[in-house]
């Protein structure tokens, strides 16, 4: 541990441990609460919907006869009032007198309700509302159902079809959720700023003093990948307000110089300094403070607090140092399967019995895997996985099986083997598979049928054969047991990376090839100096989205106000704007004017071509400006190097902004991104292509020549015969050297 601890420190530098051991040192001046705080806690009612909390098993049966629902509870909210509201239908055949349904609440029963076999109505609702006891609420809650069954007393199989019930698809929960006012510590960091108990999508408003600049972007950017690695598939979005002052958990940035009016009698700090405090209008909500003498401090700030957060105490930490954190490698992305040697499955899971499956009808095993979006899997199987499984006893002539699915497409099966009747002896009622030594079964394959560019879903389904005993009865099922081994490996490590671009689908779902390097430092954001706060908005919700890809902050992303003195050599480009935001301040013959006429370029032709299938040029820099809410994502080859890219985020107003993040944070909408070009408004996405194609990676060059000429089969047998002739050629010649050698050897002797 200690060793561990050691190790932090020095990646992130040296941080300040004045102070950490108290709680919350009291202010030298408090004077800005002096209006004191609200007297009451606010109360927020919430509506969970079963679907909404992922609820997939809504019927139960004989043999799968329980689920589960279940819900969090934020580390700063206290659940006042629960109230179940359900409704379910049930089979007619069930005996009333013996059939009921049990409902517990975190394992605890919290009622039985009859089944009315004397209802004359077929397939008729029941409908109940069962308040819960919030004094068992935990962080992680569970509400389970379980059906109890009968439809004779004498002849039961609980494996019959006439045993079933089945919950209403508008079940929810309600629930009355009083704020708490938490101690200002860090010790909760990143709660309750991002809290893990929370599944709904992240809102974290970020507060500026005034307009800011590149180093106090970097600053924030930096800090939203971290907030967006966090919320992962919750997404994050972050609301922008320049000197206001918070009502609930936010972010502000502040230097010596330059700080919010309701921040105007802070002390100053002579350090990077993170601090949390609560909001001086509203005790509930917490404000974390990123402070320093100026700007650069800020992005050291941010640093010190990402890396180090784990090892700060108390309300106040202060960042000494930063030792030079090493540069991420291509494809070492914290989320990614890595693309330099084998990956285990242990390195996936999320928590301890991911890998588990129990009972008859288990929930399958399910691992998210995200590759690298240019992966070159032309003419290849497929990506090898040695899987290592285990399973209890199966009978003798009864087929168990295990079934493998990629994104909910079956992918193989495995028939499950017995152990010969090998007893396995544990400790604990529930025995972790990983502990014991039953017989291990162990298959190589290749999996085929992948999306490189977005999040992938590796599905393991066990499946035990039922044993029957007569006519009317089988073994009930019971001590099923199946886990995935955590050595089981995947591995890419022996593929090319290759591929065409532009593809906005790489990059609205991978990110890439921005993504390629987790830390983003090989490349550039480019966005106007006096940007508005919906435009920085888009900056912090762009970042966080790729934090969420890689789950990396991306602490080394260069923002670039415009200037003349630009460099873009060996760099991939984003740019944030509006169509005409750089002219003004673009110099001829420079970089920067290289760029903007390039992505003038693709947008005038996005537009244009998508809205009016025409290519006059002076009717689209007049249609540019009459257009509404309309929005433009589009990529192409940089004009500085040609194995790197620019993607521009356009806006035609202010408020299209919101369009852009409503397209990367929204699933189904970023399925719908691809191609060169996308043109989104209030209709929906639509993809147009603006430019040509070209290639980014290194593949062999013997098999760069067969894919490109792949779909071009003559042009490949001319190229195949003029090859053979060259060969013949020069074996020809070196043949009549050797030849003319041994004639003039002849003639000397």
């Amino acid at each position: 541990m200690m060793k561990s601890l050691l190790t932090l420190l020095l990646a992130v530098g040296t941080l300040s441990l004045s102070g950490w051991a108290m709680s919350a040192e009291p202010l030298p001046d408090k004077s800005i609460f002096d209006d004191g705080y609200p007297e009451s806690a606010p109360v927020e009612s919430l509506t969970l919907s079963f679907e909404q909390l992922g609820l997939s098993k809504f019927k139960l049966d004989g043999v799968s006869s329980n689920t589960r629902v279940e819900f969090t509870n934020r580390l700063d909210r206290l659940g006042k009032k629960l109230t179940l509201n359900f409704s379910y239908t049930y089979s007619p055949s069930l005996i009333g007198r013996v059939s009921h349904l049990k409902i517990f609440f975190n394992e605890n029963l919290v009622t039985v309700l009859p089944i009315d076999d004397k209802n004359t109505v077929l397939g008729s609702v029941a409908e109940h509302s069962v308040a819960l006891n919030p004094k068992l609420i935990k962080d992680f809650n569970q509400v389970r159902f379980e059906l109890i069954g009968y439809y004779d007393l004498v002849c039961q199989d609980d494996y019959s079809k006439t045993i079933w019930a089945e919950i209403g698809k508008s079940s929810h929960i309600s629930i009355e959720r009083q704020s708490l006012a938490l101690e200002s510590l860090l010790e909760y960091f990143p709660a309750p700023f991002f809290d893990s108990r929370d599944y709904t999508k992240l809102t974290l408003p970020f507060i500026f003093s005034s307009q800011p600049d590149e180093p106090t972007l970097e600053a924030a950017a930096a800090l939203s990948s971290f907030f967006g690695a966090q919320a992962k598939w919750r997404k994050a979005q972050f609301p922008v307000h320049i000197n206001s002052t918070p009502t609930e958990h936010s972010v502000v940035f502040a230097t010596n110089d330059n700080k919010p009016d309701f921040l105007l009698n802070y002390p100053d700090v002579d350090k990077p300094t993170i601090e949390i405090i609560s909001s001086p209008t509203h005790r509930y909500a917490k404000v974390l403070l990123v402070l320093g003498k100026n700007t650069e401090q800020l992005k050291e700030a941010v640093v010190g607090l990402v890396f180090g957060y784990k090892v700060m105490t108390g309300r106040s930490a202060t960042v000494d140092a930063i030792a030079s954190l090493p540069l991420r490698k291509a494809y070492d992305a914290p989320l990614w399967v890595r693309s330099d040697r084998a990956v285990s499955f242990d390195e996936f899971i999320e928590y301890p019995t991911q890998l588990q499956s129990q009972g008859f009808r288990g929930q399958p095993v399910r691992l998210d895997l995200r590759f690298a979006p240019d992966l070159f899997t032309w003419r290849e199987n497929g990506i090898p996985i040695t899987l290592n499984y285990r399973n209890t006893p199966v009978e003798h002539g009864m087929l168990s099986r295990l079934n493998m699915l990629i994104n909910g497409k079956f992918v193989d099966g495995f028939i499950l083997e017995n152990d010969h009747g090998k007893t396995i002896t544990t400790q604990t009622l529930l025995p972790l598979l990983s502990d014991i030594n039953p017989s291990q079964s162990r298959q190589d394959f290749e999996l085929t049928g992948l999306d490189l560019t977005t999040n992938n879903q590796l599905t393991y389904d066990f499946n035990f054969a039922v044993v029957k005993t007569g006519e009317c009865s089988a073994i009930p099922a019971g001590g099923e047991f199946g886990a995935i081994d955590g050595s089981s490996t995947i591995d890419v490590s022996n593929f090319h990376h290759y591929i065409a671009l532009p593809n906005l689908r790489a990059f609205a779902s991978g990110g890439f090839p921005f993504t390629k390097y987790a830390d983003l430092h090989q490349s550039t954001l480019v966005m106007e100096a006096n940007s508005s706060t919906n435009a920085i908005s888009l900056l912090l919700n762009f970042t966080g989205h790729l934090g969420a890809i890689t789950g990396y902050p991306a602490h080394r992303l260069s923002i670039q106000f415009p200037s003349s003195q630009l460099d873009f050599a060996d760099k991939d480009i984003v740019i944030i704007g509006k169509p005409d935001s750089f002219l003004s301040s673009v110099a001829e013959n420079s970089s920067l004017s290289v760029l903007i006429d390039n992505n003038q370029r693709i947008v005038d032709q996005a537009i244009y071509n998508g809205a009016y299938d025409s290519t006059d040029a002076e009717k689209i820099k007049v249609n540019i400006r009459s257009l509404g809410r309309l929005a433009i994502i589009s990529g192409f080859q940089s004009p500085f190097d040609s194995d790197r890219s620019v993607v521009s985020l356009i806006a035609t107003n202010d408020n299209a902004y919101s369009l852009l993040t409503d397209a990367l944070l929204d699933n189904a909408k970023t399925s719908q991104i691809m191609g060169s070009s996308a043109i989104i408004n209030n209709q929906g996405i639509k993809t147009i292509k603006t430019d040509d194609q070209y290639f980014v990676g290194h593949v062999p060059i013997h098999t760069l020549i067969w894919f490109h000429f792949s779909d071009q089969p003559l042009l490949l047998a001319i190229l195949s015969i003029l090859t053979l002739l060259l060969i013949s050629f020069m074996l020809w010649r070196l043949l009549m050297l050797l030849t003319k050698k041994r004639l003039s050897e002849g003639d000397k002797a």
